[in-house]
């Protein structure tokens, strides 16, 4: 039903922005749920499994320091098809946030500002479903980018990999009769862990999405498994819908 009224909007949307001079890419967005048939398999679609640095964890003040990302088709990691681009926040770095993510100052001195960047990770992404863990948090970032440019969000179908994990990948009886899901591994390092993924350059952007990656990985043989296959079953897990 979500994905129902996700392309009703969809088609709102294309119909509001029709005549509208935007770019090439922007327009493509639009178009990105048309390629979305739900009952073949998941691992027949593509993924972009992307990672975000921010400046800090707060919503409305925190900017995104870098982007990466990489693609998975037929459920295997393109490792020479990524994306890794640092972004010019335009504001202060608190040496706090610089401890977690590393980057300093001078890294920054020739990078582009998001709205820069963000034309880049559009042609990237194309069509394929996004992917992140904590996908609402990413999401918001590129979404106040791409509404402040184009005027609309994203349009590619959101997957996120903590109700996936949670819904899919966790076997039910490794856990006690009646558990609570929240209870269940939720943070990267967690879920990584429980599948024996080391994670390369821990909250580094590229870093982090590789670990997703093969997160995604485990999900995707995990509902195969247990005959759960198709995407309209980690639609179903673990979308991410956003009015």
């Amino acid at each position: 039903m979500k994905l129902f009224l996700a392309r009703i909007r969809n088609r709102w949307l294309q119909a509001r922005m029709k005549g509208r001079s935007i770019a090439d890419l922007a327009r493509d967005n639009l178009s990105a749920l048309d390629y979305i048939d739900v009952n073949k398999d998941a691992r027949s679609f593509g993924y972009v499994v992307v990672d975000l640095e921010t400046t800090g964890l707060n919503l409305k003040y925190d900017q995104v320091l870098s982007i990466g990302a990489f693609r998975v088709v037929n459920a295997r990691i393109k490792l020479g098809d990524m994306f890794n681009r640092l972004v010019n926040p335009g504001r202060y770095l608190h040496p706090e946030s610089i401890k977690v993510h590393e980057i300093v100052p001078d890294m920054l001195s020739e990078a582009s500002p998001l709205s820069a960047v963000l034309d880049d990770f559009l042609d990237f992404l194309g069509t394929d479903i996004l992917v992140a863990h904590y996908a609402a948090f990413d999401l918001h970032f590129l979404n106040t980018s791409m509404r402040k440019k184009y005027g609309f969000p994203l349009q590619n179908l959101v997957l996120d990999t903590i109700p996936l994990c949670r819904n899919i990948a966790f076997p039910p009886h490794h856990y006690p009769y009646g558990i609570d899901l929240n209870s269940l591994p939720s943070s990267l390092d967690e879920i990584a862990k429980h599948f024996g993924i080391d994670i390369f350059q821990r909250h580094t952007a590229i870093g982090d999405a590789l670990a997703t990656a093969m997160i995604l990985q485990r999900v995707i043989a995990r509902s195969e498994k247990i005959g759960q296959g198709l995407l309209k079953d980690l639609i179903k897990a673990g979308a991410l819908f956003l009015s």
